[in-house]
């Protein structure tokens, strides 16, 4: 299960560099370590594991701002406890690219959830809506893109439970040939 299976497209939601089965796999300047997070509405739970360290740290919560907690309680023990220098927050570049959004417009769906990518005022946007069976979870989110590279953007608004202070948002392409875009690590198809 610690085996590299796939690369991770979006390496900044949980700084993972890879998947295993079942584990996000880190490397975390030469330390390797893996873990796995959960999340539902207002839940929200974090594990990482330093073997070399004999290091487990889990986290548990049931509240806002979990991904700010997070952050803290875990750059601190794990810089403490097994010698882990975890990456700065996700950010944008102080002079971030000129992007091309035309290509990343749409909807955007995946089970439960409608992302639709629009440009608004030169800049890109996303509505980003629970559908169906999720449809009373939450109000639909609203999120500015400040581009970091032509296909990741630093996503604003989503408040702490989501990010520090920016979500990564990161438009790919599947192995069909579709485009996708991730969000929270998990992955909307392209439908329109």
């Amino acid at each position: 299960m610690q085996q590299r299976v796939v690369e991770s497209p979006d390496k900044w939601t949980v700084s993972a560099d890879g998947w295993g089965l079942g584990w996000t796999l880190y490397d975390w300047d030469g330390v390797q370590g893996y873990g796995h997070d959960g999340a539902s509405i207002g839940q929200y739970g974090y594990l990482r594991v330093v073997p070399t360290a004999g290091v487990a740290v889990a986290l548990l919560t049931n509240g806002g701002g979990a991904r700010a907690l997070y952050a803290a309680l875990y750059r601190e023990l794990l810089a403490e406890l097994a010698g882990v220098t975890m990456p700065a927050p996700f950010a944008p570049p102080a002079e971030p690219p000129v992007v091309d959004l035309a290509p990343l417009l749409g909807t955007y769906r995946r089970e439960g959830v409608v992302i639709t990518v629009t440009e608004r005022d030169g800049a890109g946007h996303v509505v980003y809506e629970f559908v169906d069976g999720m449809k009373d979870f939450s109000e639909p989110l609203e999120i500015d893109l400040l581009p970091v590279t032509a296909s990741v953007f630093a996503g604003t608004g989503v408040g702490a439970a989501f990010s520090e202070d920016y979500m990564p948002v990161v438009f790919s392409t599947l192995r069909d040939g579709t485009g996708c875009v991730y969000i929270g690590m998990r992955c909307g198809p392209k439908v329109a």
